[in-house]
């Protein structure tokens, strides 16, 4: 039996506007559509016809009216055109993360590096860069065994060579002289924000990849900060994703430790939200 889209599609939407506003239900659902049925939105504005696709959608509805964030619903992402698979053991991409990544490969060439990503969960910003500098030798770090798997997955999944391992860089010595560049998105919202937060982000993403203590904001920044102090070669850079309340004292941070040419970037919605250093 052939349905059409456009009608199952609207009655979705429809479902899904019990819990959000519409356009954030048509986002929902053209997400979905695109993935369970390879659907564009202008295979829906078209009115194609599809068979009996009740069996994949029903269960995928009833988990996304409880609240489930639609990525860990399809356990998928589309992080810097890559697909990646993620589920609760790993954070949802984040468009600032895109930004990173843009950032890192607009002022780095081609030519082959050592670079390491510190705090990598699902491995987006290691495998993203990987695929546009083939040259770069990859490692990443992530304090989450389960995260690392799923890191390792996607890497498989995209057919590149990353050396992962299980390691807290809070505990970790420094490697003298060993990469070009250090990139990190660590733990950095106060754990007093919880109670701001969406309650999706809350209830469903890992609370060790989001939040730090109230008391010491700035701990992973500071570790790997000190850590890149020997471990990059001379001249090597350090990136790292912000919260934009901590942008000055993060500059203060790395200008105190004596790196250079210490810059906070703008988002695209003009928020502080990325950090970059060069070691001296």
């Amino acid at each position: 039996m052939s349905l059409s889209i456009k009608v199952l599609y609207d009655h979705f939407v429809h479902e899904l506007e019990t819990k959000w506003e519409l356009d954030e239900s048509k986002k929902i659902a053209e997400i979905v559509f695109s993935h369970l049925f390879g659907f564009s939105r202008i295979d829906i504005f078209l009115n194609k016809s599809i068979s009996e696709p009740e069996e994949q959608l029903a269960p995928v509805l009833y988990r996304l009216l409880r609240g489930e964030p639609v990525q860990y619903v399809l356990n998928h992402a589309a992080f810097f055109g890559l697909s990646f698979f993620v589920n609760p053991d790993v954070l949802i991409p984040r468009q600032e993360t895109e930004e990173l990544v843009a950032l890192i490969l607009k002022e780095n060439d081609h030519t082959s590096k050592n670079i390491l990503d510190i705090g990598t969960g699902s491995g987006i910003i290691a495998l993203a860069l990987h695929t546009h500098r083939p040259k770069w030798k990859v490692s990443a770090w992530d304090l989450s065994p389960e995260a690392l798997e799923i890191a390792e997955r996607n890497a498989h999944q995209l057919k590149l060579t990353v050396d992962f391992a299980c390691l807290d860089i809070l505990n970790k010595d420094p490697d003298a002289d060993q990469y070009h560049l250090i990139i990190s998105n660590p733990p950095y919202i106060p754990s007093a924000e919880k109670s701001l937060m969406a309650g999706h982000v809350v209830e469903y993403e890992p609370e060790l990849a989001l939040f730090v203590a109230d008391d010491h904001p700035l701990i992973f920044y500071d570790a790997i900060a000190k850590y890149a102090l020997k471990s990059l070669k001379k001249k090597g850079k350090l990136y790292f994703e912000i919260h934009e309340d901590f942008a000055h004292q993060i500059q203060a941070l790395l200008n105190h430790l004596g790196f250079e040419e210490i810059v906070i970037h703008h988002d695209l919605n003009k928020k502080a939200r990325m950090a970059s250093a060069i070691r001296s």
